[in-house]
């Protein structure tokens, strides 16, 4: 498939926005025909070049099977040179037509303003509350859109802080200071994000689909640019225009402005989430920065300003009583007709009606529907007509009243359903519960439940989605599945369905399913794979049949699917012994201090799209890799401290998720300590020399050894308020050491240039570090062997930064 109109409309849409930064002079007319002159030469370059190679082909009949990849790019990058081409020749214009053109020079002239803010440090807190209310909002959906695994939340961050560091460098060259311009550009941009989130969307993905990881990554970059380009950009500003004031040198700056964002963390994590709508919350914040901007700079007259209040304060209250998400998921789930929506603490929940039938949606998937008698009935019957008389049975999340139907087929007298989304339990008809049966909803982490129940049960089924993140990840290692064990009768019946059936199994395929099996092998004496419209894994110590239609039969279960009309005995136990073996008993097992099974499924996910991986590959290269060409070597030491301090946030994050669960409000709390301790250590009033910072440091590389091996002990332990306080305390060090760095660096007379270019470093290193270590090192090296890669990292980065 091509994406010609797609390609096309986000060239200009991009182009558009490209042009409005221009005449607004954030940047000058040649820096913007010079990005676009790059484009077309990038567009050119790659199109002759398939051209050139599609043309070989045919003529010598070349047999190369990345013929069709090179089709597709081609016919791509055509689309975008024809849109570039188009721009390029409006631009010279008058050369071919002969009328004067417009001297350049009077089109970058800027009109500086010297009028700063009237009161900069709530101008500075503001910049920082709203930036960190539009990410923790716009991540939000953009994982619930793409898929919500580790390399898109690494690529999130990312493209955040790039396009952020892009905002900061290009400060210092603009010769734009007026206030009230980049103010209200500032306020402005989180809507053009949400524009830019719900077009790219329509044109690129397809409904309830997971995108491909270069277009996840693509459509990320794109929505994020604008709103992270000026806000890296009015942050150099202000700090710039403090310093020069006297109010505050940049580490303070950057303090007040870290300090805003800490607020906006623990009340978005706190009070917003679950109680206001994703969407709603989005809009009251873009309302909230706009009103500051115009009661600030652009309304003087005391009538004009109470007539504007209550203009806003009516708006708010309209947005407040109205449902406007309904409005947004409609156009993100087009195809049905949405009828509600609402988010909780741990995902959206939104119910549509397709062809007079109501199905329920969780994060843009597709949950509950009605005619689901095929996935319900092998979720259920695979794993009970092992057992002989299943009597209590422990549900690990799936629809509770679909599978209820199954269920209650068998002599059950005991349900336990744990799903840790309580909102979900609460979706659709009351469960209907015939006779003695009791039914028990625990609305917890299944980790969590499994390790402090103490009760037995003859079968457990786990119907949560593949270690696609790390979160996921902890319900397939060894440590889930020895606690599953214990609280299974003798002869207890264990399923899980780790991804789909992929029909034909490739290398990539192979190693996933082979660790998630060798780990059920170190835990269970018997394993049974199944290959039904998903891959199956039932674990027992007692013996396992595949002969399911016989099973049926004897014991009289009335099914629709599950049994002799639809499947054969001889079919299933042949297609389970060909899985049987594929697998690789080499492959490592999945275990939560090291997480290999997240990534042998991100690798699984590339695979299917191979005509990206190459291209993936390429722009993440380009987008995290080049940065690093335009740090000065004396802010390596800032660059490498900044992707250290992100690469053990994201440490902190999973290791709070082992022991806690997925905890959102604690997960704000370990951000918001990570953030102030950025904001203590940059706004310290008492300078240390460069001697000081080399003493900060080795104590930090300490500070990492000695939580490398202190790592394991706190995966081991139980949670409790003293752990939580630990890992909130382990934040602080390593960030107020991080933001004393800052601080010390930006801390000289050039203000303008100092202050950009370390805080480019800054952002550019936290960059590099959310996306590989998310995505790569800890997944593949787990968690201590990643947290003694942090001292390595600083006490190069010291090295290398020395000029001697």
């Amino acid at each position: 498939m091509y994406h010609v109109i797609g390609t096309g409309l986000t060239a200009i849409l991009l182009y558009l926005l490209s042009y409005f930064f221009y005449r607004n002079n954030f940047y000058s007319r040649n820096f913007h025909r010079k990005l676009w002159n790059i484009i077309l030469a990038i567009a050119f370059i790659l199109t002759a070049f398939a051209g050139v190679f599609l043309a070989l082909q045919i003529n010598y009949k070349w047999d190369i099977q990345i013929t069709k990849v090179i089709l597709k790019w081609h016919v791509e990058f055509g689309a975008c040179l024809a849109i570039t081409g188009v721009f390029h020749f409006l631009w010279h214009f008058a050369y071919y037509t002969k009328f004067a053109a417009e001297d350049d020079q009077t089109s970058e002239k800027n009109h500086p303003h010297t009028s700063y803010p009237p009161d900069l440090p709530l101008n500075l807190f503001l910049i920082g509350f709203i930036s960190t209310s539009v990410q923790l909002l716009l991540l939000k959906e953009i994982m619930n859109i793409s898929g919500g695994y580790e390399l898109i939340a690494g690529a999130f961050l990312g493209s955040w802080l790039i396009g952020s560091a892009a905002g900061s460098r290009m400060a210092a060259r603009s010769a734009l200071s007026d206030p009230g311009k980049i103010n209200l550009v500032f306020s402005v941009t989180p809507l053009v994000s949400l524009i830019m989130m719900i077009v790219l969307e329509r044109l690129w993905l397809k409904t309830g689909e997971t995108p491909s990881f270069f277009a996840g990554i693509l459509y990320t970059f794109l929505v994020l640019i604008p709103f992270c380009f000026v806000s890296g950009f009015i942050f150099i500003k202000l700090i710039s225009a403090a310093a020069k004031s006297g109010n505050f040198i940049p580490g303070e700056s950057f303090s007040i402005e870290t300090t805003g964002g800490i607020v906006s963390g623990i009340l978005i994590s706190l009070f917003v989430s679950g109680r206001l709508d994703t969407y709603k919350t989005l809009i009251l914040i873009i309302l909230f920065g706009i009103s500051y901007v115009t009661l600030t700079f652009f309304l003087f007259r005391k009538s004009h300003k109470i007539l504007f209040k209550a203009v806003i304060l009516a708006c708010a209250i309209g947005i407040i009583l109205t449902s406007p998400d309904v409005i947004f998921r409609q156009l993100l789930l087009r195809g049905i007709k949405v009828l509600q929506s609402r988010d909780t603490q741990y995902g959206n929940i939104t119910v549509g009606a397709y062809g007079g039938e109501t199905s329920t949606y969780y994060n843009q998937r597709l949950l509950m529907y009605n005619y689901d008698a095929v996935e319900r009935e092998e979720d259920i019957h695979y794993a009970l007509l092992q057992h002989k008389k299943p009597e209590k049975i422990l549900l690990v999340s799936g629809s509770l009243n679909s599978h209820l139907q199954e269920l209650i087929k068998y002599p059950v007298s005991e349900i336990h359903y744990v799903e840790r989304d309580p909102a979900l339990t609460k979706t659709g008809i009351e469960p209907v519960i015939t006779g003695n049966v009791k039914l028990k909803v625990e609305n917890n982490d299944a980790f969590r439940f499994v390790r402090r129940t103490d009760e037995k049960f003859d079968v457990a089924i786990v119907l949560l989605p593949p270690p696609s993140s790390l979160l996921l990840n902890k319900y397939y290692t060894s440590d889930f599945f020895v606690s599953v064990k214990k609280i299974l009768n003798p002869g207890g019946i264990f399923a899980c369905s780790p991804g789909i059936n992929p029909g034909y199994f490739n290398k990539e395929s192979v190693t996933y399913y082979s660790s998630i099996f060798n780990t059920l092998k170190t835990v269970f004496g018997n394993i049974l794979p199944v290959g039904g419209t998903k891959l199956y894994f039932i674990a027992s110590d007692s013996l396992l049949s595949s002969s399911f239609c016989r099973l049926v039969g004897e014991k009289k279960k009335e099914t629709l699917y599950v049994g002799p009309d639809y499947l054969s005995d001889d079919l299933i136990k042949a297609k389970s012994d060909e899985i049987k073996s594929l697998i690789d008993p080499e492959v490592k097992i999945n275990r939560s201090a090291v997480p290999v099974a997240c990534f042998y499924y991100q690798s699984f996910s590339l695979s299917k799209n191979t005509n990206e991986r190459i291209p993936a590959l390429i722009l993440l290269l380009v987008m995290f890799g080049l940065p690093v060409i335009y740090i000065k070597r004396d802010n390596l030491i800032m660059y490498f401290s900044a992707s250290a301090l992100a690469g053990f946030e994201i440490t902190l994050l999973l290791v709070l998720q082992l022991t806690a669960g997925n905890m959102y409000q604690l997960t704000g709390l370990i951000i918001a300590g990570i953030m102030a301790g950025l904001a203590a250590g940059s706004g310290l009033k008492t300078r240390i020399s460069s001697s000081g910072i080399n003493v900060a440091v080795i104590l930090l590389a300490a500070f990492y050894i000695l939580a490398g091996f202190l790592a394991g002990s706190l995966i081991e332990s139980h949670p409790g308020r003293g752990l939580i306080a630990l890992l909130i305390l382990a934040g602080l060090i390593p960030s107020f050491a991080t933001g004393l760095i800052f601080r010390e660096m930006t801390s000289v007379n050039d203000y303008d240039s100092a202050a950009s270019s370390v805080y480019y470093a800054d952002l550019a290193g936290s960059a590099i570090g959310f996306i590989v270590f998310s995505g790569l090192i800890i997944p593949f090296l787990g968690i201590k062997l990643s947290l003694l890669i942090l001292p390595v990292m600083i006490v190069a980065g010291l090295l290398i930064s020395h000029k001697h």
